[in-house]
């Protein structure tokens, strides 16, 4: 989902309405990359965003708001609405206090390497096995690949 097309036209508003330049904006960005966004010809980074709305003294989830309500045809506080949902369901399902655990003091806790295990899958692997199938029957019964159901057999 890009929102190049959506971003250029909301930063054109945005900076207008202040009554900015582009020089007005050269702490968060230089004159030419700001022509290019508003443009529509390059991309923005996240980091890049939160600092051209701090320069264009505006709410960055407030431009993605409005950049997204663009992009999907709704109204920008429909888009807030759900995510104020979305959120609520992130605190209730215990969203917040998992973003707390992944935190060591200030710094992001080393996770373990490789990929995450899917637990769904190592489980159905583990249920066939139980049931006596082989290997290869299970890979076909599941769709996974052979070495991916190896890997779940052996634990």
């Amino acid at each position: 989902m890009s929102l190049k097309i959506e971003i250029a036209a909301a930063l054109r508003v945005i900076r207008r309405l202040k009554g900015l330049g582009y020089e007005d904006l050269a702490e968060a960005s230089g004159q030419a990359n700001i022509s290019l966004l508003e443009q529509g010809k390059t991309n923005i980074t996240l980091d890049k965003l939160i600092k051209l709305a701090g320069a264009l003294d505006f709410d960055p989830v407030t431009l993605l708001a409005i950049c997204i309500a663009m992009q999907s045809g709704n109204p920008p506080r429909d888009v807030l609405e759900e995510a104020t949902r979305q959120l609520d369901r992130f605190e209730m399902s215990g969203g917040l206090t998992g973003i707390e655990k992944q935190f060591d003091g200030k710094n992001l806790s080393r996770r373990s390497r490789g990929k995450p295990a899917n637990t769904e899958n190592a489980t159905a692997v583990l249920k066939l096995k139980s049931q006596g199938m082989s290997q290869a029957a299970v890979a076909r019964e599941l769709g996974l690949a052979k070495s991916t159901v190896q890997r779940y057999w052996q634990k």
